[in-house]
């Protein structure tokens, strides 16, 4: 009797095996991607947006001027989100206004473009005490007052030709920029810079859209799948004597050494005057904050030939 019902129980526990293997497993959901949290702005057309600097190196709004007539002080930075087309969906831009900032201005401010790395945001620059450095030169009378605009690739993870954020840059970006500040909007007016996958665009961008830039900065490049065999292409598409300025900078442990060598050479190889330094450093925000100073006054530069408003 007892080696019946031992039997009955183990039929009955391999049935309910049986029912449990037949079960389907629970799907496993796809988490989204955590993206940095964004103040909610008013509704769209472009608008200006309160979003709290997310470092003290932030500028502050305070403004200055000197008895000498020179602008001294620190400039503004200001928040905008702008209702994208392309993007199906919202962008932010941050704004330094330089110290002494005036609208009606007779000659317009030139602009510099900072480009933002992966994972990081359009506050990368400002982290960076960017905005800082563009007090003291301008401040100093080392270098024109300048506006610099910041973007936020939302989709950094993205690969390039999966994104129409070149798009958005060139058609949506520098439209909005021109019509809302007093800027210049000659090319020579015009700067470009990128840390890292900000680099990368930066190259494209400066290369593929020379007539909008008369400068343009790589900082710790990482040259974007393909780039290098298109390189030689893009610069033959540039009419003589119309290359923008370009400025190369890695350092000696990046992984990304060898690339940015290598477009270095190219530059080498088809004529293009550049200014390339190889400095001690990894890929890592201590590198870009202890070469900060050099970049802005590179771009800085740029616009020396150009005669400041009295």
């Amino acid at each position: 009797m007892k080696t019946r019902i031992r039997i009955f129980a183990m039929l009955i526990l391999f049935a309910i095996g049986l029912a449990a293997c037949g079960e389907p497993s629970p799907a496993v959901e796809q988490l989204p991607v955590e993206q940095p949290t964004r103040t909610p702005g008013p509704t769209l057309p472009p608008v200006e947006v309160s979003r709290p600097p997310q470092s003290t190196a932030t500028p502050s709004p305070q403004i200055e001027i000197s008895l000498s007539g020179t602008c001294a002080g620190t400039g503004e930075v200001k928040y905008y989100k702008l209702d994208s087309e392309l993007m199906n969906g919202e962008l932010y831009v941050s704004v330094y206004l330089p110290p002494c900032y005036d609208a009606a201005r007779a000659q317009g401010y030139p602009v510099l473009y900072l480009l933002h790395g992966q994972t990081f945001d359009d506050q990368m620059w400002l982290d960076l005490e960017a905005g800082q450095i563009a007090d003291e030169l301008i401040s100093s009378s080392q270098s024109q007052p300048f506006l610099m605009v910041m973007p936020y690739e939302e989709f950094y993870y993205r690969q390039p030709d999966t994104t129409n954020y070149p798009e958005v840059f060139t058609d949506e970006v520098i439209p909005f920029v021109d019509t809302t500040f007093n800027v210049c909007t000659e090319r020579a007016c015009r700067a470009l810079g990128g840390i890292s996958r900000g680099a990368s665009w930066a190259l494209r961008l400066g290369l593929q859209h020379w007539e909008l830039f008369g400068s343009f900065g790589t900082h710790s490049l990482p040259t974007f799948k393909g780039d290098l065999d298109d390189l030689p292409d893009w610069l033959a598409e540039i009419p003589d004597g119309s290359a923008p300025r370009i400025y190369l900078d890695t350092g000696r442990f990046d992984p990304e050494v060898k690339t940015a060598y290598r477009v270095e050479q190219v530059l080498n190889e088809k004529g293009i005057m550049h200014e390339w330094h190889l400095n001690d450093g990894r890929h890592n925000t201590d590198y870009w904050f202890a070469h900060m100073r050099e970049y802005m006054q590179w771009y800085a530069a740029g616009w020396e030939e150009m005669e400041p408003e009295q």
